[in-house]
């Protein structure tokens, strides 16, 4: 027999909804968002000052090889060069009025020309001038890419980082796991995760827009596989899959998704008219924070949907009374 408790909060779970319970979660718990938004700005600073050493370090050393180059060139082809300076200086008036000079050089793309023209006359008089800077500019792509890489692998480490960060802080103070349930997540959410991308990604290849529909199926699978993924992880053995991945649930675990989604999608439009770098600094924490708040709010809700439709732990006052008459005679 159920105690008068327990029938009280099912209750009581039962007339509040998946949908207000997660959005209150997500609006009492906004502050999170700062987690990974400090850790995305720090690796992000990290990443660009990074990125700008090395950029003045690599332009540096090509100029320097270049300038190197260049005077090697140049002494070695004197005369060639100085019959084609006195040529480029005397397309230029010199004697005129300095801004008519200034037009005269803007007009007609003199120094264009004419640093042209000088690596010609280089390369036509230098033996292996054309090996030696092609070879130079290689080696400036080649570490530009490099920076490159880096600095999109530091600020891919550091959204892991906010990720695994503002999941461990929301954990610790709404949903906390013992060391099963987190070796049954890690082993399980991955899996999830790498199937539902590339089912996406497949039906993207093969159907593009046509796919639409199926994409809403694929969101109700994922919310499914959601549910069951919680459920497994705080599965006491009393509670069966079935009660808690119904069609009501998997519904309500959808639109709760969708409204988060829509609410960022908002706050990123909005943002983008107001200046798209601005966007992209909050909307990426706040999506960070939104997607772990979701994953959250589905172990809570899966938790205490447990928790209520376990069987009531029988006490002393549901117990059979004893008739005691006899013992007293």
């Amino acid at each position: 027999m159920p105690s008068p408790l327990r029938e009280r909060k099912s209750k009581q779970a039962q007339t509040d909804p998946m949908i207000q319970k997660s959005l209150k979660n997500f609006g009492k718990n906004l502050l999170y968002v700062f987690v990974p938004m400090g850790i995305v700005y720090l690796f992000l600073l990290i990443a660009v000052f990074s990125f700008i050493g090395e950029i003045i370090n690599n332009v540096g050393n090509a100029l320097n090889e270049l300038g190197a180059l260049i005077s090697s060139s140049t002494e070695q082809s004197a005369a060639s060069v100085q019959d084609f300076l006195s040529y480029a200086f005397a397309k230029i008036d010199w004697n005129g009025n300095l801004f008519a000079t200034i037009r005269q050089i803007a007009d007609t793309h003199w120094i264009g020309e004419t640093l042209k023209g000088f690596f010609a006359t280089l390369n036509q008089s230098t033996e292996g001038f054309e090996e030696q800077l092609a070879a130079i500019v290689a080696a400036f792509k080649d570490k530009l890419i490099a920076d490159v890489v880096a600095t999109a692998v530091i600020c891919l480490l550091g959204i892991i980082a906010a990720n695994y960060a503002t999941r461990f802080v929301m954990r610790s103070r709404m949903a906390r796991r013992n060391i099963r349930q987190i070796a049954i997540a890690h082993a399980l959410v991955p899996l999830a995760q790498s199937l539902t991308l590339v089912a996406g990604l497949a039906l993207w290849v093969f159907l593009k827009w046509y796919s639409v529909p199926i994409y809403v199926g694929l969101a109700f699978a994922w919310s499914a596989l959601s549910l069951c993924i919680s459920f497994v992880v705080y599965r006491n053995g009393q509670v069966k899959v079935k009660q808690i991945v119904t069609g009501k649930n998997v519904m309500l675990h959808v639109a709760t998704t969708a409204i988060v989604s829509a609410l960022n999608t908002a706050v990123a439009v909005i943002l983008y008219f107001v200046n798209p770098l601005l966007d992209l600094l909050i909307i990426l924490p706040l999506v960070i924070y939104s997607a772990n708040a979701c994953d959250v709010n589905t172990d809570l809700f899966v938790s205490e949907q447990i928790a209520l439709l376990s069987p009531a732990p029988k006490s002393d006052f549901d117990a059979k009374p004893v008739d005691v008459t006899d013992s007293l005679c």
